[in-house]
């Protein structure tokens, strides 16, 4: 259901209108140096909760400290999907990961982690795709349109960056960097929706138009079962060129999402514990016990009454809110809720993304 030529006409005219500058404030930008470790540059970006940075070739000056990089020396953006997915890269050759047993499993990631987390960073094999740059003198004349379609939307067709990353189409962030290539402002895809959400009422009638309206609650999403060691789904994540999955139990009930943003404070030392069930990796970062995996595996003990009355008895026990069994508190909406009410739990609840649920 397309929306009317006036309220597409306005929509635009708001975006056209507003400057980019009128969205930037003044940040501290953590900058990582690129001989610096994947040790040293996971611990930074843990203390900060954040999930990436821009990477510098600096030889003679403390980027982390000053910010400063030196011509033509900003090397792209580091994230943890790209620490993440550089590992599994120095995984290959090294065994049938989803054969393996548990404990087999988690040796041969503490012992490949050992090694990796020695790394440079400017000699990882996947880097810096997931964000763009733009010069401040270009930021004055660009607008909040432009930001997003050219610099979110298609980085690529304007060409202004390209790592080593395999780039699904958007990225998420676009760093304004000055004429001594100092980074000093991020603007990223959560700034834009909190600039959508400030500006609601210019919506007309795309705020009332619904996920299923918008085509939001067809789009198919890959699934895992809990059961599913985290560093089996990290596989397929990879291989789908995805930065989430949804865990789901027998039922096809919605457990919890799994995601690059659950790696915010994993540090080398922890990539042992990708070989847990990732239901159980979940429940572990955030705090909390997961119950619904279970070791028994024989069949005739599976198959048996007696395990299957503690299971009946373990699921009528579990709790209601979608996420709870992981730690994790799920914003699900159904198919008739409307953009602006979406948009605005996206900024009230911090998230990035969200499920449609009938």
């Amino acid at each position: 259901m397309a929306c009317s030529p006036e309220t597409i006409e306005k929509i635009a005219a708001l975006l056209k209108g507003t400057n980019l500058q009128d969205l930037l404030s003044p940040q501290h930008v953590v900058i990582l140096k690129d001989s610096a470790t994947v040790e040293q540059s996971l611990k930074t970006l843990a203390s900060k909760r954040i999930l990436s940075s821009p990477v510098v070739a600096v030889p003679d000056v403390d980027a982390q400290e000053k910010g400063l990089a030196g011509n033509h020396q900003i090397l792209g953006f580091l994230d943890v999907r790209d620490v993440l997915s550089s590992f599994l890269a120095e995984l290959d050759g090294c065994g049938d990961l989803p054969k393996m047993k548990m404990l087999q499993k988690m040796r041969l990631l503490e012992e490949q982690g050992s090694s990796f987390a020695t790394t440079a960073l400017k000699n990882l094999k996947v880097f810096g795709g997931d964000g763009d740059f733009l010069h401040t003198s270009e930021a004055a004349q660009t607008s909040v349109l432009d930001v997003i379609v050219n610099g979110l939307l298609n980085p690529g067709d304007r060409g202004w960056h390209k790592g080593k990353h395999i780039v699904t189409g958007t990225v998420h962030r676009v760093a304004i960097y000055d004429s001594q290539f100092r980074i000093t402002n991020i603007i990223s895809q959560t700034d834009i929706i909190k600039f959508i959400s400030m500006n609601k009422d210019e919506l007309g009638e795309l705020a009332s138009k619904t996920a299923a309206e918008l085509g939001w609650a067809s789009r198919p999403v890959v699934t895992v079962g809990p059961d599913v060691s985290a560093i089996e789904a990290m596989l397929l994540m990879n291989e789908r060129q995805i930065s989430a999955l949804a865990i789901v139990d027998g039922v096809g009930k919605i457990i919890g999402n799994f995601s690059v943003s659950e790696m915010r404070t994993i540090m080398a030392e922890h990539f042992g514990a990708l070989a847990l069930p990732v239901g159980e990796f979940l429940a572990l970062e955030h705090g909390t016990e997961f119950q619904g995996y279970s070791h028994i595996h024989e069949h005739e003990v599976v198959q048996s009454k007696g395990h299957k009355f503690i299971t009946d008895r373990i699921a009528r026990a579990r709790p209601r809110t979608p996420g709870e069994e992981v730690g994790q508190n799920l914003i699900l909406v159904t198919p008739q809720a409307t953009m602006v009410d979406i948009v605005d739990k996206i900024v009230r609840h911090r998230i990035h993304r969200w499920g449609v649920a009938a």
